[in-house]
């Protein structure tokens, strides 16, 4: 009324249609999903897409079935769908078959025993995939589904694997793979996985019950991003790159966690039977391949402290000017050992953890 007064022209608003209701409905919605899926950085909620959160999770307990880890889901499907006994499959069962040629995809085997190996779809030659790398020889096959375990143990592929027949190249296939099968020898062990172009110590890494710092510390040794005075030297931040207890040596990764003058007798006492490590990588790996036999979990916990005090003992000579001898480190260890104990699930067996604390460690 009062434009009308003033002779001020009124604005019409536009009639909404429901259609119009309707699409306005479908940009915010659609507007919104956007915003969620970026990152705060970008401007957006943050929040996980839940169809890529629950295919990740998936993927991480077929991860474990495949492993051969022991866990109440992982037996639940062994005891049902592996052995049979399942009159039909449910969805959740299906889902979880779709994503299996994913995974092995995306990771390769460091065989073992073979027991959880698909001789055919799992990268776990040198060759790669052999259903790709023997193409003729895996059209006559007639059991695609069995395991290196069960060829090893028949000794090759049989006549009543494949096809009556063979084709001339795939006859050729069958003599090359026979060949190369006579050089593999299974080990008594299970079968180890990590992702494809991954670094094969990633078990080491996060299979352990040690602080998330020293998880942490790991991660970036394994990516050759630890500050040694070598690569400090290289980034123009010391004037010499020579290690702190050997004059005249660059302090790289490798000197500094296994080639250094003072740590040969703390691998004299660690690994009596087994030459002195050259690397650090190869340091935690002598480590957990190191007597007594326990489990995986607490053998990767032993390689952990051995480089963690390694680190810390460097730190202390840097920053404080204080060596430390081989029985002070070994001390240090078994301290940190004893501490992480309590963080061990109450499942796990840690008696051989014990012992190699009290006999490989006390004797120094």
């Amino acid at each position: 009324m009062a434009c009308r007064i003033l002779g001020i022209p009124s604005r019409r608003r536009p009639q909404l249609t429901p259609d119009c209701y309707l699409q306005m409905t479908a940009e915010m919605s659609t507007k919104m999903k956007i915003d969620q899926d970026r990152s705060k950085e970008d401007g957006g909620l943050g929040i996980k897409d839940l169809a890529t959160l629950n295919k990740s999770l998936m993927l991480k307990h077929i991860h474990k079935l495949l492993r051969g880890d022991r866990n109440p889901w992982a037996d639940w499907i062994r005891f049902w769908y592996d052995g049979g006994r399942a009159d039909d499959e449910t969805p959740c069962w299906r889902y979880t078959k779709k994503l299996i040629p994913e995974y092995r995809q995306i990771t390769e085997v460091e065989l073992g025993d073979g027991e959880t190996t698909s001789f055919w779809h799992d990268t776990w030659s040198e060759a790669g995939v052999l259903r790709e790398a023997l193409p003729a020889l895996f059209s006559h096959c007639l059991n695609t589904d069995v395991t290196v375990a069960e060829v090893m143990a028949a000794g090759g592929l049989g006549p009543t694997d494949l096809q009556p027949r063979l084709s001339t190249p795939a006859a050729s296939e069958l003599v090359l793979l026979h060949d190369a099968l006579h050089a593999i020898a299974p080990q008594p062990c299970p079968d180890n996985r990590w992702l494809k172009g991954g670094a094969p110590l990633a078990d080491i890494n996060w299979d352990s019950f040690a602080p998330k710092k020293v998880q942490v510390f790991f991660w970036i040794l394994r990516h050759h991003r630890t500050r040694t005075r070598d690569r400090l030297h290289r980034r123009g931040l010391l004037d010499a790159p020579d290690c702190p207890f050997c004059p005249g040596a660059p302090e790289d990764e490798d000197h500094l966690f296994a080639t250094c003058q003072r740590l040969q007798p703390l691998w004299e006492l660690l690994l009596p039977e087994q030459p002195p490590p050259t690397s650090a990588l190869g340091a935690a790996e002598a480590v957990r391949e190191a007597p007594p036999p326990m489990a995986p979990c607490a053998a990767h916990t032993a390689g952990l402290a051995v480089l963690w005090i390694v680190w810390k003992s460097r730190n202390s000579m840097v920053f404080n000017n204080d060596a430390h001898n081989t029985a002070a480190i070994a001390r240090m260890v078994r301290h940190h050992v004893e501490l992480w104990l309590c963080r061990a699930p109450r499942r796990l067996d840690v008696e051989p953890l014990r012992l190699w604390c009290s006999t490989a460690l006390l004797t120094a």
